[in-house]
């Protein structure tokens, strides 16, 4: 099943969507008299960085092993914009990055789940753009400047609930293919990644653990220790056109604005 959110002129309803249209309290919307809005609403994003070897590789140039434990880093909720939400490249970014994932959304509060049982409490997924200002992630050690910018983690279409692993992405820029993958790719699978986080954090119903991005991104494009100075042409600028897709849920298109 595909869920959505959307802003009508009577309020924000959660509904399905269906060919000819949404629905939500036994009555029909036409998506083009509605304000589509992301597919939930997380009290946290949970990342997982460096989950995908080839990916790593290709920044630092040699084979990646894959980690004792996933990395996880916190992304701010108020960084969330829908699908067709602009991303605004911030007066102090010169290198904005794309990265396509794949979001896992939380159906259940669980803590300490064990990896046999984590698919229970997941509701569906969604697609997710984990926006990167390369600038900031050189500048500072932690990066809640480099990923947590208003804007910087676009999120939907929708939910699909009823779907099954593996998952495919496709992110494409200007209608060029930058990303292509699926979650065999990953060293951490959505089971082990939610059993994981639970472990250290309460997972409760809307939040979001996304997957972490696969190779194709603007920042392979150059050595890691010149991020700094060096913006490649694959780095995103005003008037490009991200899509994130993720098969059977959908396409999240989002166009880059300045500040």
């Amino acid at each position: 099943m595909l869920k959505c959110r959307f802003r009508a002129e009577s309020g924000v309803y959660e509904g399905t969507v269906r060919d000819d249209g949404y629905y939500a309290d036994g009555k029909q919307f036409n998506p083009e008299d509605v304000e589509l809005l992301s597919p939930c609403t997380p009290s946290k994003i949970i990342a997982a960085g460096m989950n995908s070897g080839e990916h790593h590789s290709n920044i630092i140039d040699e084979e990646y092993q894959k980690p004792e434990f996933p990395t996880f880093f916190f992304e701010a909720p108020s960084s969330v914009i829908p699908s067709g939400g602009k991303i605004v490249k911030h007066e102090t970014v010169d290198f904005l990055d794309y990265e396509g994932e794949i979001a896992i959304v939380i159906g259940e509060e669980c803590k300490r789940v064990a990896e046999a049982e984590a698919l229970e409490y997941v509701e569906g997924y969604t697609c997710f753009n984990d926006v990167s200002a390369r600038d900031w992630n050189v500048l500072e050690a932690q990066w809640a400047r480099a990923k947590s910018m208003d804007t910087f983690s676009p999120l939907g279409p929708y939910l699909q609930t009823e779907i099954d692993l593996p998952l495919s992405l496709e992110t494409r820029v200007n209608d060029k293919v930058r990303q292509r993958a699926d979650t065999t790719a990953f060293f951490y699978d959505v089971p082990e990644l939610v059993s994981i986080a639970s472990e250290f954090f309460t997972l409760h119903p809307g939040d979001v653990i996304a997957t972490g991005t696969v190779p194709g991104t603007a920042g392979e494009a150059v050595e890691h220790e010149e991020w700094s100075t060096a913006v490649p042409e694959l780095a995103l600028d005003p008037g490009d056109v991200v899509e994130v897709e993720v098969e059977g849920v959908g396409v999240l298109r989002n166009e880059v604005a300045h500040f």
